[in-house]
C-alpha cells in the first residue's frame, strides 16, 4: 500500500547528496539560454523542480538516441560476433513528469513483452524512479484524453508533490520505501486532508481536450484526402519522434563492424524505402498517416493502449506548429461524446 511523507526541499537535496555515493542521480538542470534537460547531476542542488518541462523526455536513458549493441571480431579466420556487456550501475531519475512515465509503461510493451530486448530491460531494473506531480500543465498538454493526469503515479516509485510549505511524497515501491525511510515524518490529518485536495485540484488543471477515435474510425478514412491536407505543412525534420516518450523505431547500422542501434522515424522519406528502390510511403501524406495510425490505431489494437500520453512536447517544439491532437479530434467522421 501507498505511504506518504513530507519533508522540505533541504531535507530532500541533503538526502540526494547521500544517495549519490550509491546512485548516479539524473534529474531535470534549467541552462540559461537553453531550456531545461534531464542531465546527470553532479550537483544535487541543480536540480529543476519548478514547474516548466524539460525538452527532452527520459526515454533516451532507456533506448538510446544511438546505442552500440554488439560488434564482430576476425579471429582464427572466423568471423566473431561478441555482445555488449550491460552496465551494472545504479541510478535514480527524480522530478519526472507523469505522462512521461507512463510512457515507459507503454514501451514495456514492446520491450519486455513477447519479445524481450535485454538492453531496455536492464536499464529499467536498474533505475529508480522519482516522479513530480504537475502544478501547472502547458497549454499543448492532453494527458487527460489519453487516460492519465497531472497526479498519476504509474510507472514510478515514488510520486513528490511540491506543496505550499513543503513536499509529500506518496512512496509506492519497496524501492521507493528504501530511499525514503530516512527522510521527513508521516502526514497528519491535516497534511492528508490537503494532499487529497490539491490531488483533485490537479485533475481538472489540464484544459486542452480531444476526442481520441475509438475501433475502426480510422480504418473508414485510410484513403481521405484529409492526410494531405495536414501534413501539407510537415518539413520531415523528425523532431515530434525525437521528443516523444513513445516513438521507439529505429534502424541498424553498421560502422567499423560494429553494429549500432539508432533512433529513426517515420516522418523521413528513406524510413520503409526497400532494396528494390520501392518506398510503400512515397510522399508526406503517407507517412504523416502512419505516424496517426501508429500511435491511434495499430498499437491500441496490439496493446489495448493508445501510443500517446499527451505531453504535448510534438506540439510545443514542431518548428511549423503542427498540432496532432487537433489533427487527430477532427477527423472527418469521428463519433464526439
Amino acid at each position: 500500500m501507498p505511504s506518504e511523507k513530507f519533508f522540505v526541499k533541504e531535507d530532500l537535496y541533503n538526502k540526494l547528496e547521500e544517495l549519490s555515493k550509491e546512485f548516479e542521480i539524473i534529474g531535470p538542470r534549467e541552462l540559461p539560454n537553453k531550456g531545461i534537460f534531464y542531465q546527470s547531476l553532479k550537483n544535487t542542488r541543480d536540480l529543476y523542480l519548478g514547474e516548466g518541462f524539460a525538452i527532452e523526455p527520459i526515454k533516451r536513458f532507456f533506448l538510446k538516441p544511438s546505442e552500440w549493441i554488439f560488434d564482430e571480431r576476425f579471429r582464427e579466420n572466423k568471423n566473431i560476433l561478441e555482445g555488449i556487456p550491460l552496465p551494472a550501475d545504479k541510478r535514480i531519475i527524480i522530478s519526472v513528469r507523469p505522462c512521461e512515465t507512463r510512457g515507459l509503461t507503454l514501451l514495456d510493451k514492446v520491450f519486455d513483452s513477447d519479445y524481450k530486448d535485454n538492453f531496455y530491460i536492464n536499464n529499467r531494473k536498474r533505475t529508480i524512479i522519482i516522479g513530480l506531480a504537475c502544478n501547472k500543465p502547458a497549454k499543448n498538454c492532453f494527458c487527460t484524453s489519453m487516460g492519465g493526469s497531472p497526479i498519476e503515479s504509474r510507472g514510478m516509485d515514488v510520486l513528490i508533490f511540491d506543496m505550499d510549505r513543503g513536499l509529500i511524497a506518496e512512496i509506492l515501491t519497496d524501492r521507493g520505501r528504501e530511499l525514503f525511510a530516512s527522510i521527513g515524518e508521516g502526514l497528519n490529518e491535516g497534511q492528508r486532508r490537503l494532499l487529497k485536495e490539491d490531488k483533485e485540484k490537479k485533475k481538472d488543471l489540464v484544459e486542452k481536450k480531444l476526442s481520441p477515435p475509438e475501433g475502426k474510425e480510422l480504418d473508414k478514412i485510410f484513403e481521405s484526402d484529409y492526410w494531405e491536407d495536414v501534413s501539407r505543412p510537415c518539413i520531415g525534420c523528425g523532431i515530434c519522434t525525437y521528443l516523444c516518450p513513445t516513438c521507439h523505431c529505429f534502424d541498424l547500422v553498421d560502422e567499423r563492424r560494429k553494429r549500432l542501434r539508432c533512433y529513426d522515424s517515420c516522418s523521413f522519406p528513406d524510413f520503409t524505402l526497400e532494396a528494390s528502390g520501392v518506398n510503400p510511403r512515397p510522399t508526406k501524406k503517407e507517412r504523416y498517416r502512419q505516424r496517426v495510425f501508429h500511435k491511434f490505431d495499430y498499437f491500441k489494437k496490439n496493446f489495448g493502449e493508445n501510443l500517446c500520453v499527451g505531453c504535448g512536447r510534438c506540439i510545443r517544439h514542431c518548428p511549423v506548429k503542427i498540432d496532432i491532437a487537433d489533427i487527430v479530434d477532427k477527423v472527418p467522421g469521428l463519433k464526439k461524446e
